[in-house]
């Protein structure tokens, strides 16, 4: 009698998880508990003013997990700008990105929990970087960033700017 390769593995499991062995895995960097985006000046703070009816509407983890997927993308978009040759290059790439990161962050059953939400960040990004199509120059990228740190700050419970 042959035993298949995952039978063995499966035994090897059970085996494990009943002698009491311990089947956690830790990962060598935990998440970061706190943003790492610093403080936004007042008028950046202004760009996220439409969340402020929002806001009291939002449970705090909820909050706090927008606010991480903000601070992080800041991060990135900012990494981008220091390409050679960066990959958002136009707002219709930063839109892309936007959406992207949201697709992958937002559990699908979540989507419209919070009415007007989505809105209110759009409208964050059109405060910041206006509404027409255009390539994303240094002064674009740092309002996009703005917009980005202001909306994790913003959300962060406590800090309704």
């Amino acid at each position: 009698m042959k035993l298949e390769a995952r039978w063995i593995v499966v035994a090897a499991l059970l085996f494990f998880a009943w002698k009491g062995a311990d089947l956690s895995m830790y990962w060598p960097h935990p998440p970061a508990t706190t943003l790492q985006t610093p403080r936004p000046d007042a008028e950046s703070i202004k760009l996220a003013a439409p969340l402020a009816a929002i806001l009291p509407r939002m449970l705090p983890h909820d909050r706090q997990y927008l606010a991480a997927m903000y601070d992080a993308m800041a991060f990135v978009f900012t990494r981008d700008g220091e390409r050679e040759s960066p990959i958002i290059a136009t707002t219709e790439q930063l839109v892309d990105f936007h959406a992207s990161s949201l697709r992958l962050t937002v559990d699908k059953a979540n989507i419209g929990k919070y009415p007007g939400l989505a809105e209110a960040i759009d409208q964050t990004f059109v405060n910041a970087c206006g509404a027409d199509p255009q390539k994303v120059d240094a002064k674009l990228r740092s309002r996009a960033v703005a917009a980005c740190a202001a909306l994790a700050w913003t959300l962060v419970v406590g800090t309704d700017g």
